[in-house]
């Protein structure tokens, strides 16, 4: 379902989004958080719905091999597989 409004902003830069888009974004009443990009070529800004940790967690799953571990210390591992 596509959903197009126009949306006010005041001269603190503040804007409200609508209660139905809130709702679609999963956003209650303690508010949320969105992301946004902003693309100048085109003049076009975007917000979405930011990606959970576990939402990201599942995405990046799929790319871990079973009997992999995970990588906790980005540091040592550098530390322990950098070439001299």
């Amino acid at each position: 379902m596509d959903m197009k409004t126009t949306l006010t902003v005041t001269s603190k830069g503040q804007t409200t989004i609508p209660a139905p888009v809130r709702r679609k974004l999963g956003l209650d009443n303690n508010g949320g958080i969105l992301a946004m990009n902003f693309n100048e070529h085109k003049g076009e800004l975007v917000i979405s719905k930011a990606t959970s940790i576990d939402e990201l967690s599942k995405k990046l799953s799929r790319y871990i091999k079973p009997g992999i571990r995970p990588l906790v210390d980005a540091d040592a591992f550098y530390q322990a597989n950098r070439t001299r």
